[in-house]
């Protein structure tokens, strides 16, 4: 899997429970949840912010993705 990111963007990191784990941007993230097979309950999302990971949570993913006007094609 090869995903360009935008560093001009928030860079999102998605962490399984196996350890697996990729980045990306809030464009990628449906496509990077389905890719590492994640089930719901069992990974993580980070978002850096001041260069600090913080997990990002249902509600504020929720609200990210309206703001983009992106779909969320995944269950956190």
């Amino acid at each position: 899997m090869i995903i360009t990111i935008d560093n001009n963007v928030r860079v999102f990191q998605v962490v399984t429970s196996t350890g697996k784990q990729a980045f990306c941007n809030i464009e990628q993230l449906n496509t990077v949840v389905s890719m590492l097979g994640t089930n719901e309950g069992y990974f993580a999302i980070y978002h850096f912010w001041d260069n600090k990971p913080k997990k990002v949570s249902k509600k504020y993913l929720k609200e990210l993705f309206k703001a983009n006007n992106l779909e969320l094609k995944f269950t956190y």
